[in-house]
């Protein structure tokens, strides 16, 4: 396979767009609000990952790998998007999970990553941590010889580019539809989709970041350091942002009964389905936001839809397709 086949893969993928939401809130308040659907793309490969995954792959056919070898958890939504994208590109992929294989038998996600050609390597939760030890890495790769490494999550310096790519989509929408967003909100977990946001910003809006983790306010700095290293900036690159550190519900993957509700609820309600890890805590802490009094009244506001449906089943909810019908149970 060669790059042109990463072409054809995103020439059968569909271009992200803005959604209108109506909501009691939002006419109470006065608020304009949409949603960025990159959930649309694809059903598998869906939201920040085809942009995140997209100039690793080409990076790995140019490098003429012998395979792709990524890291995760049992529900790891970027793992099942590679796995998809690896697929359709006849690339061999491996996966290094975190727990025992007994994992297989619990997790729809690994059970369909095999059955996407995809191999699983387990390994204990202390060897995990050391997925960013060079010394240990080192060691991986001579098992995977002439594997192209993606980092976990997909967020690396291949990455940058697509996500660059992501923003200034978004951008074009918004210049397509006359609109003036005064805000525009991204859930944060690494921060990569956050910086490639604001590496690619050139309207004035005001960027918000809702981490999904609990104790996230280490993620200022990350962001920060990646705007430095980044060798890719809009030529109006403003890299001022906030962050609201108590949108986390809990910490990362936690989600309650009550929050699981609303989230169901919000779906009824407008028809925009919301993944627990990211995008249901983001629209979540929107709300409250709204409820509070801290959107201005008459504002427009975008949300960022990132995808990652197919994880809903981790909290035993359907997976939906962009048509509304179930792909899994």
């Amino acid at each position: 396979m060669t790059v042109a086949s990463v072409q054809a893969l995103e020439q059968q993928l569909q271009p992200p767009v803005l959604q209108a939401v109506q909501h009691p809130l939002l006419t109470e308040h006065q608020v304009q609000l949409w949603f960025f659907r990159t959930d649309l793309v694809d059903p598998i490969i869906s939201g920040n990952k085809w942009f995140k995954l997209k100039y690793n792959l080409v990076q790995a056919l140019q490098q003429k790998a012998a395979g792709v070898l990524s890291f995760g958890g049992a529900w790891s939504n970027h793992l099942h998007a590679l796995a998809a994208a690896c697929e359709k590109l006849a690339l061999p992929v491996t996966a290094i999970i975190r727990g025992e294989p007994e994992l297989i038998g619990k997790s729809l996600m690994l059970q369909e990553f095999q059955q996407m050609g995809g191999q699983l390597h387990f390994v204990s939760r202390s060897e995990y941590r050391e997925r960013e030890n060079p010394s240990w890495l080192a060691k991986l790769q001579q098992q995977y010889p002439n594997y192209f490494l993606v980092p976990e999550g997909g967020s690396s310096a291949y990455a940058e580019q697509g996500l660059l790519e992501l923003a200034y989509a978004l951008e074009v929408e918004i210049k397509t539809l006359a609109l003036q967003p005064n805000q525009i909100w991204c859930a944060l977990g690494t921060g990569g989709t956050f910086a490639g946001l604001l590496s690619g910003r050139t309207l004035a809006y005001e960027l918000i970041g809702v981490p999904v983790l609990k104790g996230g306010h280490f993620l200022a700095e990350t962001v920060q350091k990646k705007l430095q290293q980044s060798v890719v900036k809009s030529p109006a690159f403003n890299a001022s942002f906030n962050l609201l550190l108590d949108g986390h519900r809990g910490g990362y993957g936690k989600a309650d009964k009550q929050y699981l509700a609303w989230m169901e609820h919000f779906t009824q309600q407008t028809g925009v389905p919301l993944d627990p890890i990211y995008t249901g805590k983001l629209c979540y802490r929107f709300f409250q936001a709204l409820e509070q009094g801290s959107v201005v009244q008459g504002s427009q506001v975008v949300l960022l839809h990132t995808g990652g449906l197919q994880g809903r089943r981790g909290y035993d909810l359907s997976w939906p397709n962009i048509g509304g019908a179930l792909l899994y149970g």
